[in-house]
């Protein structure tokens, strides 16, 4: 999967050479503060204009933490790759938009509301709706939200640090993804 990941970037960097025409500004690069109260997330997202009304863009998210109250272990460690289009009814980077994602997520949790934890590989796709509010030239805030769909193969243990196996497999799911309330800056 993680091939399959690497090749959808290359697939998007590829379009993005082989564009006629960009508008205004054509690149970005963001942070996404939502990410960061998620016990430390760090997160970075890229983005090119292809069109008026179009950009693509990739990001990550990784988080390394686990951390120990009392005698509790919480984590939510992941690693994720993420790639997509989004489409700009106004202009790219700025006013309202919709988008598309591919994503790949390497995952380890819990702790959080129970003992139990779960680990494994999730991937899938993603629709998201946000808006972003031009604050100067170079600087934009993004508000949005979206969802994630997709498989995951997993195996569950009883608490965080026990080993005990209760269950493995491969499950499908749909759970809110990608709230956002990002820092964007334009180059």
């Amino acid at each position: 999967m993680k091939t399959c990941a690497i090749r959808l970037v290359a697939v998007f960097c590829l379009l993005w050479l082989v564009h006629n025409e960009a508008y205004a500004q054509r690149w970005s690069i963001g942070t996404n503060a939502v990410d960061y109260l998620n016990l430390g997330t760090f997160n970075a997202e890229g983005s090119v204009s292809v069109a008026r009304h179009s950009s693509v863009y990739a990001g990550v998210r990784y988080n390394p933490w686990t951390f120990h109250y009392r005698d509790r272990q919480i984590q939510n460690r992941k690693r994720c790759l993420y790639t997509g289009l989004r489409y700009w009814p106004w202009h790219v980077y700025s006013g309202w938009w919709a988008g598309l994602q591919c994503q790949y997520q390497e995952y380890n949790r819990g702790g959080i509301f129970s003992p139990r934890t779960e680990e494994g590989d999730a991937w899938g796709v993603g629709f998201s709706i946000g808006y972003t509010l031009m604050l100067g030239k170079s600087f934009n805030m993004e508000f949005g939200a979206g969802v994630w769909a997709g498989t995951a193969r997993y195996t569950a243990y009883s608490c965080p640090s026990c080993g005990e196996i209760l269950d493995q497999g491969r499950k499908s799911f749909f759970w809110p993804d990608n709230v956002r309330v990002s820092f964007v800056y334009i180059l």
